[in-house]
């Protein structure tokens, strides 16, 4: 009996302490890589970055970061890299605020030896290991097609007020460069341009703005290198004389949530998306520390986004926002349980190093509780994980069918074939499977959705040319200028004849 006992015992001892080499070696974690970023502001664009970095970071443990802002001072964001490579970061992310400026402390991280992605802003030469950014160029291009359209078949030239962004800065010279050597390639009648500097903020535009207008009493559009700058712009327009709301047809750029709002509620007109990717600068992180193969020059797409698609990008906004919030909870929830598991295994070892062997039992009980944890974690953690991350690419899938569904559509506004089944043939889509996806886009039916567009390039074509109602009637495909003139009015809330 007395050896059953004894047995049993040295049995017990055997699998706690085996089970305890296994708690240690599941607790293991990957090698840690620290990540430094250098940011040169602290707007909503930047923020918006910020939080698609962190959401991927989710997917890679064996990462943390360290955010530094410069708020726009080149001397303390030159500081701040050289700190972070006293600090010997493993990887460096640098959005610079003026290029030429910050250039030399990014050629000495990267001669250190430290990987840099730079983001969003271009650095001269070739001493960076990254780069991940939107076209500057051509969002300035499409500065100056909306400026034509606004110009087209107008005589005079129209007065635009540019609120550029701060000197210097790669966005600001390009988005110029890109807009005045577009106009510059046109015969037509060239729009009259100038410019103010709103240095990237809300309150300094609209202070700049309000102070111009002032002094100049026609000024017809604004483009601004920025939505918070547009929107500050939009309101000097209204606290100033002789100008109200509306009076003055106003871009801007990045398609923040902001700007969308602004789209949707008439403030401003449109923007140019400026895509921060903070989720493939972090993808991308991952792959250099692991030695994997990478992208090194990655250039952003850009697009114009007016009223007829501000409002479902917004709505994936606000979902994208929801599953920031969520992902947030999950990893909190997460950290909160590997504490757990962690405090178990201390106590632990602690217990049996000072007090002995009796507490070996104790031990099973936490194996027992970190097991359950372990359990919960994947039952419960992991899942959520999986859907927020699965309902992320299916809003990433729906914007870009957006994107391709407008183009489609204006693009054969002209073609009376324009239906369903077009459609379909042109996106490799069953007639069920465009209602189904149309309609969750758009939150309109294909054919209701085909009409807007045509009713807005009506308007267009109104406000712009010298063409009757049956002339934009029969060029759009209306059945005939009566339904033409229905349609305008039940959607605009007066007759085409007025415009």
């Amino acid at each position: 009996m007395q050896r059953e006992k004894c047995c049993t015992m040295r049995n017990i001892i055997i699998t706690i302490v085996t089970l305890s080499f296994i708690l240690m070696s599941c607790s293991t974690r990957q090698e840690q890589y620290r990540i430094g970023v250098s940011q040169c502001l602290d707007d909503a664009w930047r923020q918006m970055m910020n939080d698609e970095m962190h959401r991927e970071l989710l997917l890679h443990p064996e990462m943390t970061l360290s955010h530094r802002i410069a708020y726009g001072s080149n001397e303390m964001q030159c500081a701040q890299i050289d700190s972070f490579i006293r600090e010997r970061v493993d990887l460096l992310i640098v959005s610079p605020n003026e290029a030429a400026a910050v250039l030399p402390a990014v050629t000495r991280a990267y001669r250190a030896g430290i990987p840099v992605i730079v983001a969003d802003r271009r650095v001269p030469g070739d001493e960076w290991t990254a780069f991940i950014g939107g076209d500057n160029y051509r969002v300035g291009q499409l500065m100056a097609d909306w400026l034509l359209s606004i110009q087209v078949n107008v005589k005079q030239p129209i007065h635009v007020l540019e609120v550029a962004g701060l000197p210097g800065s790669t966005p600001a010279t390009l988005r110029h460069q890109g807009m005045m050597e577009s106009l510059s390639q046109f015969d037509a009648v060239q729009p009259q341009i100038e410019s103010v500097m709103g240095s990237w903020y809300k309150e300094d535009a609209y202070k700049v703005v309000l102070e111009y207008l002032r002094t100049h009493k026609h000024v017809e559009a604004i483009v601004a290198h920025n939505d918070l700058m547009a929107i500050g712009a939009a309101e000097a327009v209204r606290d100033s004389k002789g100008y109200g709301k509306g009076s003055v047809r106003i871009m801007g750029v990045d398609g923040i949530m902001l700007g969308l709002q602004a789209i949707v509620d008439g403030t401003i007109e449109c923007s140019a998306t400026y895509p921060s990717r903070g989720d493939m600068i972090i993808e991308t992180a991952a792959h250099i520390l692991s030695k994997e193969p990478f992208v090194r020059d990655t250039v952003l797409e850009t697009m114009l986004i007016d009223a007829s698609i501000a409002n479902p990008m917004l709505v994936q906004y606000h979902a994208r926002m929801h599953d920031l919030e969520t992902l947030h909870i999950v990893q909190l929830q997460s950290e909160s349980r590997w504490r757990q598991i962690k405090n178990g295994k201390t106590i632990f070892l602690v217990s049996t190093f000072f007090v002995g062997i009796f507490f070996f039992l104790a031990l099973g009980f936490l194996l027992y509780s970190q097991r359950t944890l372990k359990k919960e974690i994947k039952r419960d953690i992991l899942p959520q994980l999986e859907e927020v991350q699965e309902a992320i690419q299916l809003s990433r899938r729906d914007m870009a069918f957006g994107e391709r569904l407008k183009q489609i559509v204006d693009d054969h506004l002209t073609d009376p074939d324009l239906n369903v089944e077009f459609l379909g043939g042109k996106l490799a889509l069953s007639r069920t499977q465009i209602f189904r996806r149309v309609k969750t886009i758009t939150g309109k039916g294909p054919l209701d959705y085909i009409r807007e567009r045509r009713l807005l390039r009506a308007d267009e074509l109104l406000r712009t040319t010298d063409m009757t109602v049956q002339q934009v009637s029969l060029e759009l495909c209306f059945s005939s200028p009566g339904y033409f003139t229905k349609c305008y009015k039940e959607y605009f809330g007066h007759l085409p004849s007025t415009r």
